[in-house]
């Protein structure tokens, strides 16, 4: 904590009033985010040591969104996020120069019982909690509601979640001879249908799908591509598939892999967690170009196309912050592919080819987990971490208006001026489908006029 105090707080403070360009932004984020772990790591502290620690973690918590709102970008967040920063700084002054933090810190708070799943983790109805020592019996509720109780057997509770596919909160209570005995919790994870364990290569092209995808991209943008996947049956169609595109921002899908193949048996307990989410979430370069300088670089997200099957995709290194700075791209030539305007590329194939190994290794498909050497868990939370996608700005779904209302999708979207695309598999009642769209135009590609086709895409890939 006194280090937190005395040496990070000042040096994110710093680093903010020198933020003026794209590397003092990251900076500037990078050093609000260090001050953040150096406080989680510190754990519990003293009572006297409380203001400040609570202090320095709304500063911190202040710059990040600033930073975060330069990158999406949302002058809102910028402004909330200083003033959430500059109302803190007072108090980290006050509670720094008292030395209120010395001497031992408080008491370590009891771990709670792990469970599965956890925390924006997607799980097929199985809940398990290993329970505390001599617990005999324990309670589930879901979104606050009970949802079945159950005896201790082998220090575990096992329950099947009845509920609508989508995201929820869930708690297991025990109890020792009817008194509490512990509790465990898991917020946000995303309840699939049983119809998601299918997983079934792309082994046949549909023809009907494949004429019925020709027309969904009649008159969209310049350039498009397309692929979509039964993974129930197998059934597989494409237009342009195999051609390279800007990727912008899809490719960081194999960043994510890449780094939970790294981070250990529990990557939602990582100092880089809040990161993945991010980058998974809403696209944050920023927490991107983190994850890069703290795992290895462009090498980790090479590993992670690799991994995943992606043959004709690249990923030469850091991403601009602000998504706005992306520079122009030159006009559009003839063929069925655009110009190879960066070294950041993509097919709509490849990102079929990844979003299915992906799926594969969370529901243990055969060889799905040694191809990509993910555990069942960090597959699990990679495809939680897809579906928490934020529906905000230009990070709103291309492909969910053309699916049944309250569909879960785990998608992955990337723009730039002349590039607008989407990647996701649609958890349907009749079983998961992958739907692909990429778009490219030197006139640049508007969201709705993207939202439009991408919805075409994704009615395809349901079916009737």
């Amino acid at each position: 904590m006194a280090r937190a105090a005395s040496t990070l707080q000042p040096a994110a403070e710093l680093a903010a009033l020198r933020a003026a360009d794209p590397d003092g932004w990251q900076a500037a984020y990078d050093a609000a985010r260090d001050l953040q772990e150096a406080l989680r790591a510190a754990g519990p502290v003293s009572a006297r040591c409380r203001p400040l620690q609570v202090a320095l973690a709304r500063y911190a918590a202040g710059r990040v969104r600033q930073m975060e709102g330069i990158d999406r970008p949302s002058a809102g967040d910028v402004a909330a996020g200083r003033r959430a920063a500059e109302a803190a700084r007072a108090p980290v002054r006050a509670g720094a120069a008292r030395g209120l933090c010395r001497g031992p810190g408080g008491r370590a708070a009891a771990a709670p019982a792990a469970m599965s799943p956890s925390d924006g983790e997607a799980f097929l109805g199985v809940v398990v909690a290993r329970a505390p020592a001599g617990a005999d019996a324990a309670r589930l509720t879901v979104d606050g509601r009970p949802a079945g109780e159950v005896a201790v057997r082998g220090g575990r509770a096992r329950f099947t979640v009845s509920a609508s596919p989508g995201r929820h909160a869930l708690r297991v209570d025990f109890t020792r001879a009817g008194a509490p005995a512990g509790s465990s919790r898991a917020a946000g994870a995303w309840l699939l249908p049983r119809s998601a364990a299918a997983a079934v290569p792309g082994d046949r092209v549909d023809p009907a799908r494949a004429a019925a995808l020709t027309r969904a991209l009649s008159g969209a943008p310049a350039y498009r591509a397309a692929w979509v996947q039964d993974l129930a049956t197998g059934a597989t169609a494409g237009v342009a598939a195999g051609a390279p595109f800007p990727a912008a921002s899809t490719v960081k899908i194999g960043l994510l892999v890449g780094a939970l193949a790294r981070l250990g048996a529990a990557p939602e307990r990582a100092p880089l967690a809040y990161d993945l989410r991010a980058m998974a979430g809403w696209s944050s370069n920023l927490a991107t170009n983190r994850v890069l300088r703290r795992l290895g670089g462009a090498a980790t997200a090479a590993d992670g196309l690799r991994r995943l099957g992606a043959r004709s995709s690249t990923f030469p290194g850091e991403y601009i912050v602000g998504t706005e700075l992306q520079p122009a791209l030159p006009a559009p030539g003839a063929g069925a592919a655009p110009p190879r305007v960066s070294r950041r590329v993509t097919t709509a194939q490849d990102l079929g080819r990844m979003l299915f190994a992906l799926h594969a290794a969370a529901v243990g498909a055969p060889g799905a987990r040694a191809q990509t050497g993910l555990t069942a868990h960090a597959a699990r939370l990679g495809i939680g971490w897809l579906l928490g996608s934020e529906q905000r700005g230009d990070n709103a779904s291309l492909l969910a208006a053309g699916l049944p209302a309250g569909t879960p999708v785990a998608q992955k979207n990337g723009w730039v001026r002349a590039a607008r695309h989407g990647a996701g598999i649609a958890y349907t009642p009749r079983g998961p489908v992958i739907a692909v769209l990429l778009t490219y135009d030197d006139r640049g590609v508007s969201l709705p006029r993207a939202r439009a086709v991408g919805a075409r895409v994704a009615g395809v890939a349901a079916g009737p």
